[in-house]
């Protein structure tokens, strides 16, 4: 009786280990077959999301060639998505009178978006120690005639400075345009009235803006153009960038002329006596620079994220009225998020850059035609960004094998709030698959195949990974796959 207990015991007991065994080879020849070994680049997986986005760039695309019909529009957009660069086009002419075409490199006047690098210029020398948002201007410029205005304030605009243009208009005398050291003297000689005692209140100030390149001058020992390229511009590579001072020799002579529209036809705005100062405007760009520009500030390339942070913050005056302004950005809020912006116009010129913040959406337009269908194309722009359609199961399906490996992603499509026959763009994820091969990424090319070809075939089972014949099948008809998609 005991012997015979004994002898099922045995054999029930060889029977588990053997299923044990089984179980756990079949597991390790899984995970053999689909471990997730490569590092995908975070370039890489750009180029997949963009596949996903298409979509949002045809209608942008559509929304864009019914403005430019007729020449309604003419400009450069761009217009990037999750960080992504989704849409990037020119309309219309270069050169109005000429109707020579526009293309993407050609180079616009900022405007007031000039301001946003004013600011960065002046957080680079705070960071190096070299000043404080709350030192006097006077500690960099003895000769300014307001010893209580302070860096801070002719950053957030309080500092209540009388428009410099007045001062031109009535006491410039020359034939050349005044730079930014002709602008101090004038102030510091005729010594008008602010407008209220500084940090009192809020008033937008072109002024504030040429002091403050002023002092970054004054501090650096460089013009601020010198100091723009060799800090800024030349570390981001944005190539196609410049100061420009109709005051000063500069090489760029590549930069587009601004356009008013007037008797049925378009006319030259020619430079005016206020072209010599910088600061408050005067660096030219490309919609491709200032998209380097963009992502430089979300990767906090040239300051902390502490620093910039400020620099898109609103802030309180006397404590207790919110001012929707940081230093160089105006700010507000859509749908509950920041954006950090500025639209402006200068010469026939109008620009516009907005960034959202905790989205990573970005709009750049730049028109040299002072068309104000810029501001219509904006708001239709932002509907399409804010579309709040689910996000495509498929991306979500090639991204969680990009993180995590197949088992993941098998395992995330089924429990997704999508159900268990929801449907896949297989296309899509070729698509991705020769992204990949492309990158230098073969076996993770082949985990976005293995998981498509099991989804075609139906198989896409939690419990496939103990059938390694299937496995063995799939990756041999993937790897033969990878192979026609070269």
């Amino acid at each position: 009786m005991d012997y015979k207990y004994l002898k099922i015991f045995s054999i029930l007991s060889l029977t588990f280990i053997v299923v044990v065994v089984t179980v756990s080879i079949r597991l390790n020849l899984f995970g053999a077959a689909i471990e997730k070994e490569e590092i995908v680049s975070p370039n890489a997986k750009k180029e997949i999301d963009q596949i996903f986005y298409d979509e949002k760039a045809e209608i942008i695309d559509s929304i864009l060639q019914a403005k430019a019909k007729n020449n309604y529009f003419n400009g450069s957009v761009l217009v990037a998505y999750k960080g992504c660069c989704i849409y990037n086009e020119s309309f219309g002419y270069s050169d109005m009178l000429r109707r020579k075409k526009l293309e993407k490199d050609d180079i616009f006047q900022l405007a007031s978006v000039t301001k946003q690098f004013t600011a960065m210029a002046i957080m680079i020398l705070k960071e190096r120690n070299q000043l404080s948002y709350d030192d006097s201007v006077t500690k960099y410029i003895p000769e300014f005639p307001y010893p209580r205005i302070t860096i801070r304030e002719l950053l957030n605009h309080t500092s209540g400075l009388p428009n410099y243009y007045w001062l031109v208009e009535h006491h410039w005398h020359d034939k050349k345009a005044p730079n930014n050291e002709d602008i101090i003297k004038m102030l510091a000689e005729h010594k008008l009235n602010l407008y209220f005692t500084p940090g009192r209140r809020w008033d937008y100030s072109n002024t504030g803006y040429v002091v403050l390149a002023s002092i970054v001058e004054r501090l650096s020992k460089q013009s601020f153009a010198d100091f723009m390229h060799s800090n800024v511009f030349d570390p981001l590579k944005m190539e196609n960038s410049f100061v420009y001072s109709s005051s000063a020799s500069n090489e760029k002579k590549d930069r587009l002329i601004g356009y008013y529209y007037r008797g049925r036809r378009y006319r030259m705005i020619p430079e005016t006596v206020n072209d010599g100062a910088v600061g408050d405007k005067g660096i030219y760009s490309t919609t491709e620079d200032l998209f380097k520009w963009d992502q430089a500030l979300y990767n906090n390339t040239l300051v902390s994220a502490v620093t910039f942070n400020e620099a898109i913050s609103t802030f309180k005056l006397h404590g207790k009225y919110e001012i929707p302004y940081g230093f160089g950005f105006r700010i507000r809020d859509r749908n509950n998020k920041k954006i950090a912006y500025h639209h402006c116009k200068w010469n026939g010129f109008r620009t516009s850059l907005l960034r959202y913040v905790e989205d990573t959406n970005t709009v750049i337009i730049l028109n040299h035609t002072y068309s104000s269908l810029t501001y219509s194309i904006i708001r239709e722009i932002q509907q399409v960004l804010d579309d709040s359609t689910d996000v495509d199961l498929t991306q979500q399906v090639v991204s969680s094998i990009l993180d995590e490996g197949l088992e993941s992603a098998v395992n995330f499509y089924f429990e997704s709030t999508y159900g268990k026959n929801a449907k896949l763009d297989t296309l899509k994820i070729t698509e991705a698959s020769k992204v990949l091969y492309d990158m230098n990424n073969p076996k993770t090319a082949e985990n976005l195949l293995l998981f498509r070809d099991m989804y075609i075939k139906g198989e896409l089972d939690t419990n496939f990974m103990t059938d390694k014949s299937f496995l063995e099948s799939l990756s041999i008809k993937s790897l033969n796959k990878i192979n026609l998609i070269r």
